[in-house]
């Protein structure tokens, strides 16, 4: 059975693998910053126009890997003690919502990049840096996003008639058990991608 999920998990690691290299290079280059007006009495200018950017493309490029790891925070208290379909509707209605404010933040997010790509409106900044450059990538995570979870809530309210165990299965919050099994399972691939002699 098609699981969209799944599907996306490829795409959706790699968007974070490359956000994850470009914070570990901001921070590099703003340790550099620091030394250099520090010790050497020079600054690179924009660091922290560069920073921002980067803040809000990695937030965007993340949303969607830390939706296929079931990551986003969910409010459980009472989910052990309501009536099975009960949390069912609740998990699809958590989806429904996620996925609606996903496409409303895409949706924003492509007027704003079509407003200034037309203008061609530079940033109040020493760089002067096109804002549509930034926000084209800023976008391109907004819509990762927004693209997955509407994919996803259709194949949620599909599973409501034909398989609510399912639904519960992929798109409810991770049990103690699973987080458990998952964080096993990335340490073994851990282990073995380093391989047996970093082994204890």
């Amino acid at each position: 059975m098609f699981n969209p999920v799944a599907a996306v998990t490829p795409l959706a690691r790699s968007a974070a693998i490359i956000c994850g290299w470009i914070l570990m290079a901001i921070s590099f280059l703003t340790v550099f910053e620091i030394v250099a007006r520090r010790w050497f009495g020079f600054s690179l200018r924009g660091v922290d126009e560069i920073s921002g950017y980067v803040l809000a493309i990695t937030s965007a490029g993340g949303f969607c890997w830390a939706f296929v790891t079931r990551s986003h925070m969910r409010i459980t208290l009472l989910f052990p003690y309501v009536p099975p379909l009960a949390r069912t509707l609740l998990n699809l209605l958590a989806m429904l919502t996620l996925a609606s404010m996903a496409l409303f933040c895409a949706w924003r997010g492509w007027s704003e990049l079509a407003a200034n790509f037309e203008s061609g409106k530079p940033a109040n900044t020493p760089l002067q840096t096109p804002l549509w450059i930034p926000q084209a990538f800023w976008f391109a995570g907004l819509a990762l996003f927004a693209l997955t979870t509407g994919i996803a809530a259709a194949h949620a309210v599909g599973l409501l008639f034909r398989d609510r165990g399912l639904l519960d299965q992929l798109y409810g919050p991770a049990s103690l058990e699973e987080e458990v099994r998952t964080e096993v399972s990335q340490l073994e691939t851990r282990l073995s991608e380093e391989g047996p002699e970093v082994r204890p």
